[in-house]
């Protein structure tokens, strides 16, 4: 049986990335900023050392992500020969989504992640940063990879993202430091902050004005919740890309400690996004199965729209 329980340096990944020749990076299902920063500038990189390198993701991702992608192609399936699977940015195999399977038979795996989650990989490199970009970016530098524009881009997009652009708690000193140096190489930092943070279509201003005027608050408006069901996606003409970000609605209503944002992603499949104000909400969102960061997880839940919902505050409610 293969170990997965083999923590990794930064250095010692370094080591077995420049033993292996053909790699296979996977970011996660919908991904976001940082899975897909990560991704791409850990894959040209590799490639500057000479290696095979690929990229592969299940779902597709928005309009505003794919403006990012540096022109590289994530592939939906699974083909080639290599040496050594990573995951990136993924705290277990169900991030993984179609390739979970695949993923786990596979004798030679590694896990580049900051969220804390399972060792589920031969090698795992699971950091406390505040973005997995923080890691790569660290990793380029000990395999001794000279940075360019297009990998700054994508380093910061990931670290920009992940930090709520550089707002989050989780913003540190190094944060600023590595946006510091990335800014040395031309990166465009305001078209990156208005792309994912200011940046919106009609549509979408329009559906955020639909979901706000039907918050709910529970617990002496501790808790706010929002919701968003396909008919409302499919009345102003949008996908369940549209919705990301929509959950900080609910979290910025000043007494609220737990923002809740519930989209529909399927008939009766709801996925829960949560943040907290200083209130831990990684455990609510592994009893439902899912998990993320501390004060920003995510989970699916089945049922009706209002089951759900009473489930849920229920939930949350003995955690207050």
């Amino acid at each position: 049986m293969i170990s997965r329980k083999v923590t990794t340096t930064i250095s010692q990944v370094a080591k077995i990335l420049s033993d292996k020749q053909r790699i296979a990076l996977f970011a996660h299902t919908n991904p976001d900023g940082d899975t897909v920063g990560s991704c791409v500038a850990l894959c040209l990189a590799l490639r500057k050392l000479g290696k095979v390198a690929a990229l592969f993701c299940d779902t597709d991702m928005d309009e505003t992500l794919s403006q990012f992608t540096q022109g590289e192609r994530f592939t939906k399936t699974f083909s080639g020969k290599y040496d050594l699977l990573v995951a990136v940015d993924c705290g277990d195999t169900n991030r993984l989504g179609e390739f979970g399977g695949m993923y786990a038979r596979f004798s030679e795996t590694m896990t580049i992640d900051h969220h804390g989650g399972e060792h589920f990989s031969k090698y795992n490199c699971i950091l406390p940063y505040a973005s997995t970009c923080q890691i790569i970016y660290e990793l380029l530098r000990e395999l001794g990879v000279e940075l360019n524009k297009t990998i700054a881009t994508s380093l910061f997009v990931g670290l920009c993202t992940d930090t709520g652009n550089f707002m989050h708690s989780s913003t540190d000193s190094a944060c600023y430091a590595m946006a510091a140096d990335l800014c040395k190489y031309g990166v465009d930092n305001e078209r990156i902050a208005r792309a994912f943070f200011k940046d919106l279509s009609l549509s979408k201003t329009k559906l955020i004005g639909r979901v706000i005027s039907r918050i709910r608050t529970y617990y002496d408006d501790q808790i706010a919740l929002l919701y968003v069901t396909k008919g409302d996606l499919a009345e102003f003409g949008l996908d369940f890309h549209a919705t990301t970000g929509i959950v900080q609605y609910a979290i910025n209503v000043d007494c609220a400690k737990i923002g809740i944002c519930m989209t529909e992603y399927s008939p009766n499949v709801y996925k829960v996004s949560m943040r907290g104000k200083d209130f831990s909400v990684r455990e609510i969102c592994q009893e439902f199965g899912g998990g993320g960061h501390t004060f920003a997880s995510a989970c699916m839940i089945s049922g009706f729209l209002e089951d759900v919902i009473e489930k849920i505050v229920r939930i949350v409610g003995f955690y207050l």
